[in-house]
């Protein structure tokens, strides 16, 4: 069953920057990431099967980890029986220990893709086969501003020169336009790109970037990107969405916050951003405007300066 996903993202790509549930309506999902990112294990295999190491990070993150086998010793999946051999010196997270035993397990492709509060491993071609849609508005990326090949030029020297002689008895007239005479009166647009080809553009970028051999555009079967007024609609492996916006609800490094350290969902929405995956997305995407203050200016009248907040007659 596919399940369809959407996500505001208004100034930035891709996906789900800012989405539209908080990390309150994901706490299964969000609990699963953070125990993924967040718990450390020390790791000294040699030699062991890879079935116990699964079972030995399982039970030491607290997390449901479900491994695609290949039981009969054939085809796709994991060899159970696989020998791991792993020393690190420091504790390492627990998403980096899983990525690095998986690439000894098997010669295929692998990852993993999270679901509601555990995580499953396995080769890439197979978790291919579990996609969902997610929708990705990206119109602000799309805006070209316009440019005018024929704008008129200010003159400010011309305007400062007429308010001085308006100070001693001058006539004062000025233009604060340079060479007005030759203007037609009406702006010329450059002409600006056309909206589908950049979005064409877009995806270009995406498919040569993120898992280029997955996209089906490039002859793989991970997923599929199509433009659609305004929004990029992608049907892919979770693996794949995660890599072109991330997770809505996802941790990064904790600052002094026990409860984000324990994968609680609660404490992933103050736990600090880090950049892991691909992402065009722009902060101010989550300003807000917290007060209004009024300043004075500088305003020059009749050949002096006044402050625009002076009181009247000075």
């Amino acid at each position: 069953m596919r399940r369809i996903i959407t996500t505001l993202a208004a100034t930035a790509l891709v996906g789900g920057a800012a989405a539209t549930a908080s990390a309150q309506d994901y706490q299964a999902r969000a609990t699963a990431l953070g125990k993924l990112y967040n718990t450390r294990v020390d790791v000294k295999f040699s030699g062991h099967e890879f079935r116990q190491v699964v079972n030995f990070l399982s039970q030491v993150a607290g997390l449901d980890i479900l491994a695609k086998w290949n039981e009969q010793g054939f085809g796709e999946g994991f060899d159970p029986n696989a020998k791991i051999t792993l020393e690190l010196q420091n504790p390492a997270a627990l998403v980096t220990v899983l990525e690095l035993v998986m690439k000894q397990a098997t010669d295929e492709e692998t990852t993993w893709v999270l679901g509601d509060g555990y995580v499953e491993i396995g080769a890439k071609t197979i978790l291919n086969k579990e996609k969902y849609v997610r929708i990705y508005p990206v119109r602000e990326l799309l805006f070209v501003p316009p440019r005018f090949a024929n704008a008129p030029q200010l003159d400010l020297q011309s305007v400062l020169q007429a308010s001085t002689q308006s100070g001693q008895g001058g006539s004062g007239s000025g233009n604060i336009f340079r060479n007005t005479q030759g203007q037609t009166g009406q702006n010329q647009d450059e002409g600006r790109a056309n909206e589908g080809d950049q979005a064409e553009e877009l995806i270009d970028i995406i498919t040569s970037i993120v898992e280029p051999n997955q996209w089906e555009s490039l002859g793989g079967d991970g997923g599929s990107i199509r433009y659609f007024r305004g929004n990029l609609i992608i049907n892919a492996a979770d693996y794949l969405h995660r890599q072109v916006g991330g997770y809505p609800f996802a941790p990064g490094r904790v600052r002094g916050n026990a409860s984000a350290a324990a994968g609680g969902a609660q404490g992933l929405a103050h736990a600090v951003p880090t950049p892991r995956y691909v992402t065009l997305t722009g902060d101010w995407g989550f300003a807000k405007i917290v007060d209004i203050q009024s300043s004075a200016i500088p305003v020059l009248v009749g050949g002096r300066v006044i402050m625009s907040d002076d009181p009247p007659g000075n």
